[in-house]
């Protein structure tokens, strides 16, 4: 049973995770990816492996960040009681199937783009992702509206998918009406900021949940509630913005900054000095590792302005936003979460 589960959903499960000689597949599978990843970034200094640097975010994202997170939404009971048996299916058709599906994305991103090879390769993603997403709209509609922290949860689990869509999309060589590279960014983007940022949110927020599930009615309750439903909405109104409208772009990029440079001061101030040591020293790497890389994120929306000078290039964002993200944020904290089960 889990210590992230809230009081009140403590007692049982509707179904416990799949395993292979009594460890958690999950586990199995972030562990087999990680040494696959491992090697293909060995491979790409030695220049065996094509693999561009945005390419090993997505690698990483399908061997390690998303076994890891689904290992820690497992099918259980929330705050509104047990999820009915439909979120188990689902659940364990994306468990079983992602790391064959991120054996064939890498595939598929070292084949051809715009083959039908590449895009064939890449497809099992979307099947994994929306398995994931189908887990989390049935937990929605089962609980209905509900405690933030388990709203932050489905929201990761719905934004999932339209990182594979992308990742399609870059595979079919069809960019849209952008630069080819923000179709293959924006494939990662969904992966970290909304399928790895969100979850944590909840999860962590569960740490300091009342017995309904919800945050205490205390100023830090109140920010951390605050924080979290930014947080939720603020990646698809970026998104919109992007595609749309830059001054929305930068309007929605502060918001969902300041509200995640927020998380990270809550989880400083509310989760670190209530968590094991070497979770807490996870969780504040995570906290301080946020802080930078959302200033970087500011900075490039501010740039996207008309008449705006160029503060963070694309290749920098790449270079020092996209690592920060997966190694100092996504990895500790899911690590520091997965340390925290019991």
């Amino acid at each position: 049973m889990t210590g992230l589960e809230p009081s009140s959903a403590r007692t049982r499960r509707s179904s416990p995770s799949p395993t292979v000689a009594g460890r958690r597949l999950t586990d199995l599978s972030a562990l087999i990816g990680g040494a696959v990843w491992l090697a293909l970034a060995i491979g790409t200094v030695g220049g065996s492996i094509p693999l561009s640097p945005v390419e090993r975010y997505v690698a990483l994202a399908t061997f390690v960040v998303v076994p890891l997170g689904l290992g820690l939404l497992e099918p259980m009971s929330d705050a509104a009681g047990s999820l009915p048996d439909r979120t188990v299916t689902p659940y364990r058709v994306a468990v079983g199937g992602q790391l064959p599906a991120a054996l064939a994305v890498v595939a598929g991103l070292v084949a051809p783009q715009g083959s039908p090879a590449a895009v064939a390769l890449v497809a099992p993603w979307l099947v994994v992702t929306g398995a994931i997403a189908l887990v989390g709209l049935r937990r929605s509609l089962a609980r209905g509206t509900g405690p933030l922290p388990e709203l932050a949860i489905d929201a990761a689990l719905l934004y999932v998918p339209v990182a594979a869509v992308f990742l399609c999309l870059h595979a079919a060589d069809i960019s849209l009406r952008f630069a080819p590279i923000i179709v293959l960014l924006t494939g990662v983007h969904f992966h970290y900021a909304g399928f790895a940022l969100p979850l944590v949110v909840g999860l962590t927020g569960r740490i300091a949940a009342t017995d309904d599930g919800g945050f205490p009615p205390t100023v830090a309750g109140r920010v951390s509630a605050a924080v979290t439903a930014v947080i939720a909405v603020g990646i698809l109104l970026i998104a919109v913005g992007i595609t749309f409208s830059p001054l929305l772009e930068v309007v929605a990029a502060a918001a969902f900054s300041a509200a995640v440079v927020g998380f990270a001061l809550c989880l400083l101030r509310t989760v670190v000095p209530t968590v094991p040591r070497f979770a807490g020293a996870l969780f504040a790497v995570a906290a301080v590792s946020l802080c930078w890389t959302m200033a970087l994120a500011l900075a490039f929306a501010y740039s996207a302005l008309p008449g705006t000078a160029t503060l963070v290039s694309i290749q920098e964002m790449i270079r020092w936003h996209g690592s920060v993200n997966a190694f100092g944020f996504a990895l500790p904290a899911l690590l520091a979460l997965r340390s925290l089960e019991r």
